[in-house]
């Protein structure tokens, strides 16, 4: 019994290799002679479009991987089908669940390096990727670099702060303006600066004065050579990178929403696409739970390609609802778990479904 669970797991990892690689390759040549132009006009190095193609790999790799488990999966149990394997082994005594339980757990295997590159290794390759093209070809000075102009930041203690300029090196602002709220979402106090200069875990605000208000106005007003005010902010808060969101692992995205959070900004749209990076990855388990049974039961009625193409349809239907879920939830109409992980459950719900109702000789009983 288990050299024929281990036939089926290594005939299902050989031909997920095939597909996964042929998949990778369509995407890199249809991406490539979208993107050639550009390299070309810019005169890169061939060693940067090389690098750029090289570093895309594990993006794609991991976008491609449920769809890549779904047609092996179908492969393999077709192949299975087709040679009469798979009534042998039944015949030998060995359950459908035994027969497929390698392909499951080789699906749960794949999710859990797909989620483990999200977090790992993409976040990097991405980084170098969109350096090379955004930085070198398309020659965006600010890309990848600490925004140092004209800057916005809500802070924790939700005041605003507007600066000029910020000198990352010396920790100095330029031309400094801090609304702090009242209760009411009024402004309470406004400080003016020529510059601030981070000292003894402090800001010092030069050259400037403080207003202070209440309902009726303006109350009064303070002038300074130089003087402390307590603030929650640190010359580390003004210095982020901007990453793209692809840019961003998990950890990353998630201590962002918590930022995001103390700060009072609406983070709905952040939570949507952690959920979305979360539950992707599983998508893998969700498609070989459905074409296990569609593959068995569609081999009784067809051949190969009647086989593929029914799984492939199931497959567009669960991609289309998922896309679908995910715009609702964007748009506020789902909440951001359920926008991400609710076509996952249900097509989990619908695989576990057709895997009891596997005698039937009906395509989908109902």
């Amino acid at each position: 019994m288990m050299i024929l669970k281990k036939y089926v797991l290594f005939m299902f990892i050989r031909v997920y290799l095939l597909t996964v690689t042929g998949l990778v390759g369509i995407y890199l040549i249809i991406d490539f002679f979208e993107r050639v132009d550009e390299f070309m006009a810019k005169n890169a190095p061939l060693i940067d479009l090389v690098s750029y193609y090289v570093y895309k790999i594990p993006f794609i790799a991991g976008y491609m991987a449920p769809q890549s488990v779904l047609l092996a999966t179908v492969i393999t149990l077709a192949s299975l089908a087709k040679q009469n394997e798979f009534t042998a082994m039944k015949a030998c005594g060995i359950s459908v669940t035994g027969i497929t339980f390698p392909i499951i757990g080789a699906s749960v295997l794949i999710s859990v390096m797909v989620l483990a590159s999200s977090e790992y290794l993409a976040p990097i390759t991405n980084q170098k990727m969109n350096y090379i093209f955004f930085s070198k070809v398309r020659e965006k000075a600010t890309y990848g670099e600490i925004p140092k102009n004209d800057l916005w930041l809500k802070a924790k203690d939700h005041s605003i702060w507007s600066i000029d300029t910020f000198d990352l090196e010396k920790s100095i602002l330029q031309g400094v303006i801090i609304l702090v709220p009242d209760e009411n979402f009024g402004i309470k106090q406004r400080i003016d600066a020529l510059s601030a200069v981070w000292a003894v875990d402090k800001w010092f605000f030069i050259d400037g004065y403080v207003r202070h208000f209440n309902e009726e106005g303006l109350v009064s007003t303070e002038y300074f050579e130089s003087r402390s005010f307590p603030v929650s902010e640190s010359p580390s808060d003004f210095a982020r990178v901007r990453k793209r969101p692809e840019e961003m692992s998990l950890r990353e995205m998630y201590s962002t929403i918590q930022i995001h959070t103390q700060e009072g900004k609406d983070t709905t749209q952040k939570w949507i696409e952690l959920h979305r990076n979360l539950s992707y990855p599983f998508i893998s388990i969700v498609l070989a739970l459905l074409a296990i049974p569609l593959s068995l039961r569609s081999s009784r009625h067809g051949g190969l390609l009647f086989c593929v193409g029914v799984n492939l349809a199931m497959g567009f239907l669960f991609s289309f609802l998922y896309a679908l879920s995910i715009s609702l939830g964007r748009g506020g109409t789902f909440d951001p778990v359920l926008a991400a992980w609710g076509p996952n459950l249900l097509f989990t719900a619908l695989g576990f479904y057709l895997l009891l109702t596997m005698d039937s000789e009906k395509a989908f009983p109902i």
